[in-house]
């Protein structure tokens, strides 16, 4: 594959390499490469070969031009004929030029022998890297960061004081469990007391019974404190 400079130095060459001759009868070109549907794609090496029919009894040189879907000449190069055959190792890509589709080969001898043949190519896709955008995304990026990090700080600080509350009213509730644990024990003291002062088989004194009743009057009390204490924590 020539560079631009090249193929305009190779095809005013070819042109001149080719004007003196004479022509003698008309002959084909064939194509043995690429073969049939071949493709291509990036850049890689191929072969542009055929032969010339009839073959020519004299020196002969042959012009190939490659051109892409626009028409364009990719390619140009002038190559020795021997025994009616030619070879001329290139490459594809490597240039805006070469863009995806359909390209042509042509052929010309110097007695006016023509040939064409075709393949197609695939240019390679580039990314294109926009710095600015990147870095906004990026930043995007860190700011929801923070977000979410403010977010759990705020959570786990709901979480702790929580704990806290719950420390709290588990402490009341064990206070006021060994309160009331404490109270039963007095009147148990306070009954067992009052059934030892007891004659026997004597009836209970009016004192003696307003007492019990007001121990168990206090021991109702203590129950329903706790349990309206139980009831504001659940």
């Amino acid at each position: 594959m020539k560079t631009l400079p090249a193929i305009a130095a190779v095809s005013i060459a070819l042109v001149l390499a080719l004007t003196p001759m004479i022509a003698t009868a008309a002959g084909s070109i064939t194509f043995t490469s690429p073969t049939a549907g071949a493709s291509y794609s990036g850049s890689q090496t191929y072969t542009i070969s055929g032969t010339i029919s009839p073959a020519p009894t004299q020196a002969d040189q042959v012009g190939i031009t490659v051109k892409n879907p626009s028409g364009q000449t990719v390619d140009l190069a002038s190559v020795s004929v021997s025994s009616g055959s030619f070879t001329y190792s290139t490459a594809v890509g490597g240039t805006s030029a070469w863009v995806t589709g359909t390209y042509t080969i042509s052929a010309l001898d110097s007695y006016g022998a023509t040939g064409t043949t075709s393949f197609t190519y695939t240019a390679p896709t580039t990314a294109t890297f926009n710095e600015t955008r990147a870095l906004l995304q990026i930043n995007a990026t860190l700011n929801q960061v923070l977000a979410n990090q403010q977010t759990i700080m705020h959570d786990l600080s709901t979480i702790s004081s929580t704990l806290g509350t719950i420390s709290t009213n588990v402490g009341t509730i064990l206070s006021g469990i060994n309160s009331l644990t404490s109270t039963v024990g007095n009147i148990q003291t306070t009954v067992t007391s009052i059934q030892t002062s007891l004659p026997s088989g004597s009836a209970i004194s009016a004192t003696q019974t307003y007492v019990l009743v007001v121990a168990v009057l206090a021991a109702i009390t203590l129950v329903l404190e706790l349990a309206i204490l139980v009831r504001k924590i659940s």
